[in-house]
């Protein structure tokens, strides 16, 4: 108690099941609890505080009493800055230079890491439309497609959505209670212990920090043994492929999840005809970096295989959007981060091919979005062309928000100048 009362501590980005918003939409956090952030990229710790309504956002009131000019945003963990402090995320920033320049406008950031289109329309209905917002600003990132159906999914996360949406057979969407989510809700788990203890948050963080001590640099993962294939080996738009040897392709079925320092990679590498430059690849691509580990093809190397079932789901969700958002005279805009810097950060860890045919094919999805927007009378604000990414780390870093933030200025001025210099 007294830790909570005088050092409190906060050892998730994502929130816990048992909160408001978590029994609203699967997880959240409570008002005023703590966000833990770490760098991924230098290892720096920071905490910050969530605002009254549970959101990582400055406090807000429902009431628009100074008559601003309100920017609802919708999105994941990009739009929820997963990797920077608070006041690096582009909504802070893009509201706070707003209102260096005199303007009266708000910028109300409404996401959370991991959370599907479908979350997202939940939170616009149950939660965003209370602002009565003239603007709302949703951010696609390509894994919401398989996540607007991950109630479906062996996995525990199909547990700890409370609701799915599904397209019925006469093509009208319709909401769903998850009757997995409430055995999952009843659980007496850790989570919920750890989401409570202070002592045992504490315990939780130093078994993660000696778990990473002691872990080896390279590791042969599932994710990692996909994408080594389909850089190196498979891929019809990397013309600079080698026939995989065939005792390799037996040893990679015997390394699952098997770690090993640089040396022991090299060791063992040495032992097959592969040219340096793809032993160069699979020393990279083997980091023992989360991303890599769980890779499952989501991002460059699915563009072309989004079922129509997901992107009809995806259709449908976004139209109940436009819908909602029209009705309480919002103008609805879609958006996402598959710029320039997303590429680059992509083809270092082989997630994509060199060349113009891989480039093309990168940015085929922002074209998709596009015409999809156009079709379906959403406005469409195109991606920074600097979003950075961290090193070891796909989100956006500090450079990336900065320039997203800078992204949407330009878009929203170009658009909506005369309506925000009228408040």
């Amino acid at each position: 108690m007294i830790l909570r009362l005088i050092a409190p501590i906060g050892i998730s980005n994502v929130g816990f099941r048992n909160s408001p918003n978590g029994s609203k939409y699967g997880w959240g956090f409570r008002p005023h609890g703590i966000v833990r952030i770490e760098n991924p990229d230098n290892g720096n710790i920071s905490y910050d505080r969530i605002n009254n309504h549970g959101w990582r956002d400055r406090s807000r009131t429902y009431l628009n009493r100074k008559n601003s000019f309100r920017v609802i945003v919708l999105g994941d963990s990009e739009v929820f800055g997963f990797i920077v402090p608070e006041k690096r995320m582009f909504t802070r920033i893009l509201e706070d230079r707003f209102k260096d320049e005199g303007a009266n406008v708000e910028i109300i950031n409404i996401s959370y890491s991991g959370w599907s289109t479908s979350q997202q329309l939940e939170a616009l209905e149950k939660e965003g439309m209370k602002y009565k917002p003239d603007v709302v600003v949703v951010n696609f990132c390509e894994n919401d497609l398989v996540e607007n159906s991950i109630h479906l999914d062996k996995s525990k996360f199909a547990t700890r959505i409370p609701f799915f949406h599904q397209v019925s057979a006469d093509g009208k969407l319709v909401r769903r209670d998850n009757p997995r989510f409430a055995v999952e809700q009843n659980l007496f788990s850790r989570k919920y212990l750890l989401s409570k203890f202070e002592i045992l948050k504490r315990l939780w963080l130093i078994r993660l920090f000696l778990k990473d001590l002691k872990k080896k640099k390279h590791i042969f993962a599932s994710g990692q043994k996909l994408l080594i294939r389909l850089a190196l080996f498979e891929s019809h738009l990397n013309s600079s492929l080698e026939k995989i040897p065939k005792d390799f392709e037996l040893e990679l079925e015997n390394m699952r999840n098997h770690e090993m320092t640089l040396s022991e990679l090299k060791f063992f590498l040495n032992r097959f005809e592969l040219s340096e430059k793809t032993q160069k690849g699979i020393i990279r691509i083997t980091n023992n970096l989360d991303f890599l580990r769980e890779f499952n093809g989501t991002g460059f190397y699915d563009v072309l295989k989004i079922s129509s079932y997901n992107w009809n789901l995806y259709t449908h969700l976004m139209r109940k959007m436009r819908s909602i958002a029209q009705h309480g005279n919002a103008e609805l805009v879609l958006t996402t981060d598959r710029g320039q810097g997303g590429l680059n950060w992509q083809r270092y860890w082989f997630a994509a091919p060199q060349g113009e045919t891989g480039r093309k094919s990168y940015f085929m999805m922002t074209e998709k979005l596009k015409s999809f927007s156009k079709t379906n009378g959403i406005m469409f604000a195109d991606p920074s062309k600097n979003d950075q990414r961290a090193m070891n780390d796909p989100h956006l870093n500090e450079d990336g928000h900065r320039a997203k933030a800078q992204n949407l200025y330009n878009f929203l001025m170009k658009n909506f100048k005369k309506e925000i210099q009228a408040r």
